[in-house]
């Protein structure tokens, strides 16, 4: 099915929307045979960083979460 649109006057200027849908295919990028990404040190100090600041946080998360289920309170006979 054809995309329909309406026919533009001489002082329209503007954009038409085209449903992704109702557009033309296009070949899609892949990443096969690129090889690793060269990044510069101070990319890797931040990505390095992101990572420390993740895990530190999902380690609070599973500390908090173990917490609220009592999972570290002793119970004494």
């Amino acid at each position: 099915m054809a995309a329909l649109a309406t026919q533009p006057t001489p002082n329209e200027t503007g954009l038409y929307v085209i449903h992704p849908l109702d557009d033309i295919h296009e070949q899609k990028c892949t990443s096969e045979g690129l090889g690793l990404m060269q990044l510069t040190t101070t990319a890797r100090i931040s990505l390095a960083a992101l990572r420390v600041y993740l895990i530190a946080m999902t380690c609070i998360i599973l500390y908090r979460t173990l917490t609220l289920a009592h999972v570290f309170t002793h119970h004494a006979h």
